[in-house]
């Protein structure tokens, strides 16, 4: 089977240039990168590894550098004066004053470490929010909303289209359990879980590569191929293109159409992921006025230490009482504005602290770095298919667990 791909030129980053990067920052400082791309059409089969001379991005996900050199950015930066979160206009929705049934009462000013969630329900006895009764399909990992750690082992990849074709893959698939590629129909691959998403839907403002995602989605569906676990959507509180951009309104309407109804046949739900991390304001409405909540709440955390990290993760635990599935993580300096991490020690630091505070935190109950372009030169895990020194940390983090 073929699927069409955009190829965009090496500065084409994934959901850290533009507008986008600025949202995923603190509000502080905001910067924007000027950047000057081309796309050409190309078609590939389904089982090929991605071209390694270029960078890319495939209609449902985005592509990771395929070198060192070429994820160097070659445009300018200019300050532009702050951008107002608000820039996403969101159709009016009403929120409930009342936080739900499950939210704990600590802000994320003032959130206490994990040691100190002493009312937080333990992974095996988080309510899924569900009516029904959730059964895992025949085959698989066994992913319940119950159980929600695939075969028992946290560790997994955010990658790429492709990914799993390459030899860092190779490398790492004995140790990870999972890994995404932005698809809904992620393959299984050497052992290792595809975990689907469904990017955006209609509403989005995405509008160029939104249908297609939803065809496959279909497509999925259609041919009975039920996945036990599901998420959606792709950062809908950020702009277009690198992100879903969708009003709390639209969010609430598709998933309800398309994504609540796979509860009914034994599928897990992960939210919406948010690019604004902690400071995100979509999910309290998105779930008060929603006809079925999420299992589990997938994160992006990108942050420069453990206590960056630490503050990312029990905003969402405190905030919603959920188990957490870090769908992407990575090192970026994002406390005046936005700037990946350039010191190899700071980020082998980073990805230590991290994969050990996410092992031992009960509230976690999947993980993964980022690989998506625009996070600099020295983070990205792979380079022309292999591991870097940074793919090697994280492979070493988790084979000595």
């Amino acid at each position: 089977m073929q699927y069409a791909l955009i190829f965009a030129a090496a500065a084409l980053a994934h959901a850290h240039e533009n507008r986008h990067g600025r949202l995923h920052a603190n509000r502080d400082v905001n910067t924007v990168t000027d950047v000057d791309m081309f796309t050409v059409t190309q078609y590939v089969t389904a089982t090929a590894a991605p071209t390694p001379e270029v960078q890319h991005k495939a209609q449902w996900g985005y592509q990771g550098p395929a070198s060192s050199e070429e994820s160097s950015p070659s445009a300018s930066s200019t300050s532009v004066a702050p951008q107002s979160y608000s820039s996403v206009e969101e159709a009016p929705v009403q929120e409930s004053s009342a936080k739900p049934s499950t939210t704990f009462a600590t802000s994320a000013a003032s959130a206490a470490g994990p040691s100190a969630y002493t009312s937080a329900a333990s992974p095996s006895s988080y309510d899924s929010g569900s009516s029904t009764t959730s059964s895992s399909p025949s085959s698989g990992t066994g992913i319940t909303a119950n159980n929600l750690t695939p075969n028992g082992k946290k560790a997994g990849l955010s990658g790429y289209t492709g990914i799993q074709e390459m030899q860092a893959f190779s490398e790492l698939a004995p140790y990870i359990s999972w890994y995404s590629d932005y698809a809904p129909d992620t393959p299984d691959a050497q052992g290792v879980k595809g975990i689907g998403m469904l990017w955006g839907a209609s509403g989005s403002a995405c509008g160029d590569v939104t249908p297609e995602r939803v065809s496959l989605f279909h497509s999925m569906l259609d041919n009975d191929s039920i996945p036990e676990i599901m998420f959606g959507f792709y950062e809908p509180d950020c702009d277009c293109d690198m992100s879903a951009q969708m009003t709390v309104s639209d969010a609430q309407t598709q998933w309800d159409a398309l994504l609540a109804p796979l509860a009914d046949k034994g599928v897990v739900l992960g939210s919406p992921s948010m690019c604004k991390q902690k400071d995100e304001e979509f999910l309290t409405p998105f779930m008060d006025n929603g006809a079925r909540d999420w299992d589990v709440t997938s994160i992006h955390i990108n942050k420069p230490d453990l206590d960056g990290v630490k503050e990312d993760v029990e905003y969402y635990v405190s905030t919603y009482g959920k188990p957490i599935w870090v769908s992407e993580f990575s090192c970026v300096n994002d406390a005046n504005g936005w700037s990946p991490c350039t010191d190899q020690t700071q980020i082998n630091k980073l990805i230590n602290d991290a994969v050990s505070y996410f092992e031992s935190n009960e509230h976690v109950v999947a993980y993964g770095p980022s690989n998506g372009a625009g996070l600099g030169d020295v983070w990205p895990l792979t380079s022309n298919g292999e591991l870097t020194e940074s793919g090697k940390t994280y492979l070493n983090a988790i084979k000595n667990l």
